[in-house]
């Protein structure tokens, strides 16, 4: 695959799961007859813009910091393992908590601190805000949530990895997403479902070409490592497992789209979630458009299953493939096309190139106007 090519798919996994979660984030706490009655009978298709802009939600926000903390990581341990990079995610996150709790203040570890919008609070999921309070207070996390706010934010590492398989392993992109999922949601459901989605964004982008057929065995080779890499848990795999595997058979069946949403769930829980974005790329495999509008009209976390969905289908189509109307009003799209496109540059091993990671406060990294900063 040619690195224009490679560059536009890792620009759709990241964009991609911004438009949907933009797209999901008007209709989140609706169900599906009160987004009909509002947008009609084909829900909502189009942004709803405040002040023209197409807001995301706390969804994107904690993607991006996922993806600094893991640069951040990259460059200071030079591509270390997994578990020594983690440290660095969970700081990302802390400097998140930060954009939701405090006056906007750049902070010295963190490039997106310096980004405005950033700062804005966007329906934080509270499991993430109480579990990130304990951290902050070097308490321990205790809960047993399988909530999706784990799931939705780990996309960035299944991109990375996608282009540096000569530095990480498959398995390392299970754990580390499971890993990373695990710092606010301790059921192990999350963990799973995070680690399917980073490895399924990883796959979408080695393939140049990914049909119904090819994303199958992607997501079916996904199930099937989790029992190595997460050993223990095989009644929550099997029920897992189950879901997504149901998941696959609608999205080629002809099942009408809101009944097959309704019986895979609302998204509220990380298994679901997966489970609708799944449901919704194999039905709409070769349309962008089509994907994510299928993914947020239902009753259910609408900007979730969008973004997670918006992650893969843009992983398989490309940042090309998303229509024009939906990055033009998108907030900070500048931002997220840099973020993707270090995720996609050049990393020089033992001598990390220091253009790798958007945290070089000094820098102003390409395409990003003043505009956005503080």
């Amino acid at each position: 695959m040619n690195i224009e090519k490679l560059q536009d798919k890792c620009r759709g996994a990241l964009v991609g799961g911004a438009v949907g979660d933009a797209l999901g984030y008007e209709v989140e706490f609706m169900n599906l007859s009160s987004i009909r009655k509002k947008f009609g009978e084909k829900g909502i298709t189009r942004y709803v813009l405040h002040d023209g802009v197409a807001r995301f939600s706390d969804d994107t926000q904690m993607t991006l910091f996922t993806l600094e903390g893991y640069m951040n990581g990259i460059i200071d341990t030079k591509a270390g393992k997994p578990d020594e990079i983690l440290p660095y995610i969970r700081k990302a996150y802390l400097n998140w908590y930060k954009t939701q709790t405090e006056q906007p203040a750049p902070q010295p570890d963190s490039w997106l601190s310096h980004v405005r919008e950033l700062w804005s609070r966007r329906a934080p999921g509270m499991t993430c805000m109480d579990a990130l309070n304990n951290v902050a207070n070097g308490t321990d996390v205790r809960n047993n949530s399988k909530g999706c706010g784990g799931v939705m934010r780990v996309a960035p590492i299944g991109i990375f990895n996608a282009v540096h398989s000569n530095l990480y392993k498959y398995e390392d992109t299970a754990h580390l997403a499971g890993w990373a999922a695990e710092i606010t949601h301790k059921h192990s459901v999350s963990t799973l479902a995070s680690a399917l989605l980073a490895t399924t964004v990883e796959n979408c982008i080695h393939d140049e070409t990914v049909d119904r057929l090819t994303f199958s065995w992607i997501v079916d080779g996904g199930l099937t490592m989790m029992a190595r890499y997460f050993p223990g848990h095989d009644e929550e795999l099997f029920r897992f497992s189950r879901l997504i595997h149901r998941a696959m058979e609608l999205g080629q069946d002809s099942t009408p789209e809101t009944a097959a949403i309704r019986e895979l769930g609302e998204g509220w829980v990380g298994d679901e979630a997966i489970a609708i974005a799944i449901f919704s790329v194999m039905r709409h495999i070769e349309s962008f458009e089509n994907c994510i509008v299928c993914a947020v009209n239902h009753d259910g976390d609408s900007d979730s299953t969008g973004a997670i969905a918006g992650n893969i289908i843009g992983a398989i189509l490309g940042y090309s493939a998303i229509p024009s109307y939906y990055l033009e009003s998108l907030e900070i799209e500048p931002v997220l096309v840099s973020a993707a496109d270090d995720l996609c540059a050049d990393v020089k091993i033992p001598e990390v190139n220091r253009r790798i990671g958007i945290r070089y406060v000094e820098h102003q990294p390409m395409g990003v106007d003043k505009q956005f900063l503080i």
